[in-house]
């Protein structure tokens, strides 16, 4: 673990040597190869959440993730051939340099305000879910090993800026896929190979992919009663999936600066969107890998397979992953499978961390001109960030515990906490990209009650009897984006354009 952390280190170190400007800190001097900033990102989609949750609802449940993927590859393809090239057209530092240029500066700060509150949020949370695995196989507890992947990634990040990011992302992407692949070998060598596993799976009902739950009848009550059952209140109905999947993509990697910084780092648009398109491609098969981990862990604790009876706590399905590397992998691929799970933590932080110290200078202090003031100041937002960004993490040790009784599961806060502010966002950049219409009034109408909205759909639990979500979190992104962009739209259009 020592030598795993020395090793991004000194990658940090490595590539920000020398004298840095803050063109190098946000884009990389724009030089970084395609296929670089394409592992990057693979690797930032990876992260905790799917190295955790992934496995965990597969074991728990069947293969319902992966209908996301389709509305993934959906929402990348309109960003590749629509979003991406316009950016690098208008040289964009951040993606909400395009909003300042549409509706004015009022615009732009809100926007800002917007990704670092959400994207704080939605880090915080990848990062408390890394840390989860970490505490289990170390036997740390929870807030010492969010400090500790926060304070490694945090250092790296400082030091490198956004190449560090890309390198080490790239290294870690690397090692937690090896990971995975090396734990589902011990699995399948537990249970007879992956014939056995797939035959008991598939007669429990463990590997269906596609919902199409039918509605119910004959009355219209019941029709009614179905419909919220099965596609408003639940996340696994295929079209909730696919829909809620394309929008989340559009606001995750055409609104956050956090996926398009990446992006952006290349020479041209048309790199950048095969990078895009790269990443949604590959999604299937990365995404198929975790399934089938979780499929496997679940054959490994039935009896009947595993051919033993545990005498260890396996009730904690969150955790079920990083308790089988505890008890089960042999000593030596341990230590490989504990640097995946440090990897899958610190990769939750660090491109983040860049993304807001870049929104900070570039859109919100944008008034401090001094290349090195400029620089200082870069440093000093990272390691504040890097603070704030631990506590959200912090704070969802709190909210984890205090939403277990609802069924709000680790895969519900990683995604659903991303979907609060970006279906204001999305509005807005819709508005500005499809439309002439929308004025600096109508779209901060737009994206403050969008934002209201996705607070009071996060927050369901807290007041709706029973504790229940009665709108699944793939609905809050597109009814956020629906309301944001339709009071967008009211503008008079006299707007200075992009």
């Amino acid at each position: 673990m020592a030598a795993y952390a020395a090793v991004v280190l000194w990658i940090g170190w490595r590539t920000g040597r020398g004298h840095q400007t803050t063109d190098d800190l946000f884009l990389g001097g724009r030089r970084i190869p395609a296929w670089a900033a394409f592992l990057s990102m693979v690797a930032t989609e990876l992260s905790a959440a799917t190295y955790i949750a992934v496995p965990a609802a597969s074991y728990g449940g069947d293969w319902a993730y992966l209908q996301f993927a389709f509305g993934a590859l959906a929402g990348k393809l309109v960003l590749a051939t629509w979003f991406i090239g316009r950016y690098h057209q208008m040289r964009l530092v951040t993606v909400y340099g395009f909003l300042e240029r549409c509706f004015g500066r009022r615009v732009e700060l809100l926007s800002s305000w917007f990704f670092l509150v959400g994207r704080l949020f939605a880090s915080g949370s990848r990062l408390f879910i890394g840390a989860l695995a970490f505490s289990t196989v170390t036997g740390q507890p929870m807030v010492p090993s969010i400090l500790i992947a926060g304070v490694v990634a945090g250092i790296y990040t400082l030091s490198g800026g956004i190449r560090a990011v890309i390198w080490t992302d790239t290294l870690q992407g690397a090692v937690f896929v090896i990971a995975a692949v090396t734990a589902l070998l011990v699995v399948l060598g537990n249970v007879g190979g992956f014939g056995g596993v797939w035959d008991a799976a598939g007669s429990a009902g463990k590997t269906q992919v596609f919902h199409f739950p039918a509605l119910g009848g004959p009355t219209a009550a019941e029709i009614w009663q179905s419909f919220m059952t099965h596609y408003v209140s639940a996340s696994s109905g295929f079209f909730v999936a696919l829909f809620g999947g394309f929008f989340l993509t559009l606001a995750s990697h055409g609104t956050d600066q956090d996926m398009v910084q990446r992006l952006l780092t290349t020479r041209d648009g048309r790199r950048g969107g095969a990078a895009l398109v790269g990443s949604a491609i590959t999604n299937f098969p990365l995404s198929a890998l975790f399934l089938l981990l979780g499929t496997g862990l679940w054959a490994f604790y039935q009896s009947d397979l595993a051919g033993s009876v545990v005498e260890y706590d396996i009730s904690d399905n969150k955790r079920i992953f990083p308790i089988f590397v505890l008890h089960e992998i042999p000593v030596g691929l341990r230590g490989l499978i504990f640097a995946g799970l440090f990897a899958a933590a610190m990769s939750s932080m660090d491109s983040a961390l860049n993304a807001l110290a870049t929104t900070w200078v570039v859109n919100i202090r944008r008034d401090v001109k001094d290349p090195e003031d400029r620089l200082r100041m870069t440093r000093r937002a990272t390691v504040v960030l890097g603070v704030l960004l631990v506590g959200a993490a912090l704070a969802c040790v709190v909210w984890a515990e205090a939403m277990a009784a609802s069924g709000f599961g680790l895969i519900d806060l990683a995604l659903g906490s991303m979907t609060v502010l970006y279906g204001g966002l999305l509005g807005a950049f819709l508005v500005g990209m499809a439309t002439r219409r929308g004025s600096e009034r109508s779209v901060m109408t737009g994206m403050l009650t969008s934002g209201v909205l996705g607070l009071a759909l996060l927050l369901q639990p807290l007041y709706v009897p029973g504790g229940e979500v009665v709108v699944a979190w793939p609905w809050w992104i597109i009814l956020g984006t629906a309301v944001s962009f339709g009071i967008g739209v009211l503008g008079d259009g006299k707007r200075r354009g992009a």
